[in-house]
């Protein structure tokens, strides 16, 4: 509460104000709240009485008889009038100074500040909040022509979470929540508290509410949950793709150490796939990566041993996967039955993109064209039997992608040809 102070003597009666007694509020005690307005013109017509009464008090006074100078109360100095005077017109530049001050520091929080009567009707707001009414679409939270607060939330849901704390408020207690408000397209979150402005008597007489923007941390928030959804859903498609590729080479393998070592190694290239996928946050890897990854175990002293070529191309995760145990198996091949087998034996990785091409011509699709070539390894002989890393080549790509493999063993040296949707390849989902 305010308290008077002053020279002693100085004090202001209920019924007013009387000859040599004013009223001082002290500004420091009392900070400026909805009533300075008053206060400010309660000073001032205090000074405008003082400047009255001083020259009152300068005007020559007439003889009176000795009679009426016995019932008249002695004169004021003018002296004492001007010091009074001083006074009040020093607390009227303080009181002005601190409401300058007060608004200042109000204007620069871009928070949106609002005073509301205990029904919830909108008194006064800080600039912050007239800013962010100006910058918000019509008929929104912000729009100056609702009165009711709660109103002015546009979705049901956050209207009565704005009730319930104002309800909080009105208790004594202080009510909080999140809510978006503004064009649907681009909302922004607002963190809200409501807290109750107590009166002289201990209860509260009106309520605070305190909107910040969290659009940011709110963004964050959704992406960080969708991040977490992205990695459980990888991480079980990993984990079936694994399941997979080992009852795959269990059932094919001649013997236990065969499928050890089958196995070992499809796990190795799809650590290989995973690490190029890390180095691209996930989202994309380019081919050329994707190739000199699952070739890197295959390199040896020899020069040339390995040649890839072809334009820059972006893939999807699932695209990386599947390519990547494609290639792998092709290299396992190589170095076991293949050119890789053989000082000699060289293996050429080349791939091309086919621009769209409208019917009857084509199907208006980019395809993504990826040729293997072995050479100079030892006379290729047709395998008797299809195991698992033919059937992978052959169907995976088909069934994930809508694409075709070719494989194909002359003499020479072993080939394949895929082709695939440079779209579906792209896909970021995996």
């Amino acid at each position: 509460m305010c308290r008077n102070a002053g020279p002693p003597g100085w004090a202001r009666s209920p019924a007013g104000l009387e000859a040599g007694a004013m009223v001082v509020h002290d500004t420091d005690a009392c900070p400026p709240a909805g009533d300075g307005p008053a206060r400010q013109r309660e000073i001032r017509e205090e000074i405008l009485r003082l400047r009255a009464l001083l020259r009152e008090a300068r005007r020559p006074r007439r003889t009176a008889p000795a009679a009426e100078l016995s019932v008249l109360p002695p004169p004021v100095p003018a002296s004492d009038w001007e010091t009074r005077l001083a006074t009040a017109e020093e607390l009227n530049a303080q009181l002005r100074a601190s409401e300058a001050f007060t608004a200042r520091l109000l204007a620069a929080s871009r928070d949106d500040i609002q005073v509301l009567a205990l029904d919830g009707t909108i008194q006064w707001r800080s600039e912050g909040g007239r800013a962010n009414a100006a910058e918000a679409a019509a008929g929104t939270r912000w729009a100056e022509a609702c009165t009711l607060w709660a109103e002015a939330w546009p979705e049901p849901a956050d209207r009565r979470a704005a009730d319930l704390a104002l309800a909080a408020a009105r208790a004594g207690r202080t009510g909080r929540f999140r809510a978006p408000s503004g064009p649907p397209e681009s909302p922004r979150w607002w963190d809200v508290v409501v807290s109750p402005i107590q009166g002289a008597d201990g209860a509260p007489e009106r309520l605070l509410t305190v909107a910040r923007d969290v659009t940011e941390a709110h963004r964050a928030e959704e992406q960080q949950a969708l991040l977490m959804q992205e990695m459980a859903h990888r991480v079980k498609n990993t984990l079936a793709l694994v399941q997979a590729v080992a009852a795959q080479t269990l059932r094919s393998a001649t013997s236990l150490e065969a499928a050890t070592d089958a196995f070992n190694g499809r796990l190795m290239a799809l650590a290989d796939a995973h690490d190029v996928l890390i180095r691209g946050a996930w989202a994309e890897a380019d081919l050329a990566a994707v190739v000199a990854g699952a070739m890197a175990p295959h390199i040896d002293a020899v020069q040339d041993r390995c040649a890839a070529a072809g334009p820059s191309v972006a893939l999807g995760p699932r695209a990386v996967l599947t390519l990547s145990l494609m290639l792998h198996e092709l290299a396992t091949n190589a170095a076991k039955y293949g050119a890789l087998s053989s000082p000699a034996g060289r293996v050429a990785i080349a791939w091309t993109i086919r621009d769209a091409a409208p019917p009857p011509a084509g199907d208006g699709r980019a395809m993504l064209r990826l040729h293997w070539r072995e050479s100079g390894g030892p006379p290729v002989v047709p395998p008797t039997r299809c195991g698992f890393g033919s059937r992978l080549i052959e169907r995976s790509l088909v069934h994930s992608f809508g694409g075709r493999v070719a494989l194909r063993f002359p003499p020479e040296g072993a080939e394949m040809e895929l082709e695939a949707p440079l779209a579906a390849l792209q896909d970021g989902a995996a």
